[in-house]
């Protein structure tokens, strides 16, 4: 937990109300960051008795189903709370690059033998059908590879995904207890 001192600053420079208690951050290393500088980089929550504080790069939706990361200054009151969930997001274009080349590598093949393109250009359709089907699985690999691990916190608004790598694991058990405890309490 904080210092005195620092839940008094915290109190002061983040709450919205000065006699809300401070419960928990996630994301104590981007917070003193903000503190000291003013600017909010990586994104953090800080949990009150009223409402959570999120600062901060985050994904916001509206709609729980298009994201966009943007920087925010947001507030969702504890009565506004829904749930708070894992959420894994990959990135669409590198499937769908996956396919296009996938099929363009037996499309290559086709016109080299239906219409024996190959041999009046300089280029091998053969060999780049093989680059084709091979840079399908490049990208394949890297959809498989490259997600986006988000602590998904869910209101009446839509929901905010705060981005799992910049949180140590400990803070982020902290924070989901205290709300799975609210929302039972509820």
């Amino acid at each position: 937990m904080a210092l005195p001192n620092e839940v008094e600053r915290i109190c002061g420079e983040i709450f919205l109300d000065q006699d809300e208690t401070l419960l928990c951050v996630a994301g104590k290393k981007q917070l003193d960051a903000f503190l000291n500088s003013g600017k909010a980089g990586k994104g953090f929550a800080v949990l009150s008795d009223r409402a959570i504080y999120c600062k901060g790069k985050y994904r916001v939706s509206r709609d729980r189903r298009h994201y966009h990361t943007e920087s925010t200054n947001f507030r969702i009151d504890l009565e506004e709370f829904d749930a708070v969930k894992y959420l894994q997001q990959r990135n669409p274009v590198l499937i769908a690059l996956s396919f296009f080349f996938l099929l363009l590598g037996p499309v290559l093949l086709l016109l080299d033998n239906l219409l024996d393109f190959g041999t009046s250009t300089v280029l091998n359709l053969t060999l780049d059908a093989v680059l084709c089907v091979l840079l399908a699985g490049v990208f394949f690999l890297l959809y498989l590879i490259h997600s986006r691990n988000l602590l998904e916190m869910i209101h009446t608004n839509g929901s905010m995904g705060l981005d799992r790598r910049g949180l140590p694991e400990k803070e982020e058990r902290l924070l989901i207890r205290y709300l799975n405890a609210y929302l039972n309490n509820r």
